[in-house]
């Protein structure tokens, strides 16, 4: 059985991520994912880490990492399991940037962040608004300049559950770049859809699926307060003056919505 080794390397980075893949029927659902950091084999003054590594293991599959060992029982659980621990190694090479728990997403001359918890709805939004011809800017990370307060691109793919695409009235099969991965949506933009400069938010939301539909400006207490809650990194006083200058210059609001498609509306229109 072949092995093929893929290697990944985050700009600015002097790291090379290498991931071992035995399973060849693997390598078609993972080939799109961080196409653009896809890199060669490190040269010898290069360093490199082989973070990990995909075997079969019995009647599935064992993902590898350092800090353990992931058991899937199909590929498309492994593919999951991969692009997680993928990102998470890559953004070992981002420490230099304030992290944050969110999406970018520019179109209408706008660029917004979305914030909230792993099930906000930041994906599907995303998802959504590139849709109607917004360009994707980062999801699931929002790599932050602690000075200038712009978010990076981030090349990750956009992960949106069925489920989410029904409360869109979205056919998969008519999303331009996204590809069907079990109850997945897999959406890999190419280079001519993303948008590839640092970017200012025009305004930050702040996502509460759950309430009302309402849009409420927050005041900057509040806005702090949230914009730390949303925060991955860890370097305390840095994090903290970027995310007070953010919560002092950009209008946060929170938005609250009974729908994804009442949601839409309200960003199309901010």
């Amino acid at each position: 059985m072949s092995t093929s080794t893929l290697h990944y390397r985050l700009p600015g980075a002097g790291r090379v991520v290498s991931a071992r893949i035995a399973p060849p029927e693997l390598i078609p659902l993972i080939d799109g994912f961080y196409r653009t950091y896809r890199c060669a084999a490190p040269a010898s003054g290069d360093r490199a880490e082989a973070a990990l590594c995909v075997d079969r293991a019995g009647g599935g599959y064992r993902v590898r990492v350092p800090a353990g060992d992931w058991e899937a029982e199909t590929a498309e659980e492994a593919v999951l399991y991969y692009e997680y621990e993928l990102t998470d190694a890559l953004l070992v090479d981002a420490r230099r940037y304030v992290q944050l728990h969110g999406a970018a997403i520019c179109g209408d001359n706008r660029c917004l962040w979305l914030v909230g918890p792993s099930g906000a709805g930041k994906s599907t939004l995303t998802l959504g608004l590139y849709t109607r011809g917004w360009r994707p800017l980062a999801d699931d990370a929002l790599l932050v300049d602690p000075t200038r307060g712009a978010a990076a691109p981030f090349d990750r793919s956009i992960r949106v559950h069925t489920s989410g695409l029904e409360a869109l009235d979205l056919d998969p099969a008519a999303v331009p770049g996204g590809r069907q991965v079990g109850p997945y949506l897999w959406l890999e933009p190419g280079p001519e859809s993303r948008e590839s400069e640092p970017r200012r938010p025009d305004a930050i939301l702040v996502l509460d699926p759950c309430g009302d539909d309402r849009l409420e400006r927050l005041g900057e207490s509040e806005a702090l307060r949230e914009l730390l809650i949303a925060r991955l990194s860890d370097a305390p006083r840095r994090d903290f003056e970027c995310v007070a200058r953010l919560a002092a210059e950009v209008p946060v609001h929170r938005l609250s919505f009974p729908g994804f498609r009442h949601a839409l509306e309200r960003l199309t229109a901010l």
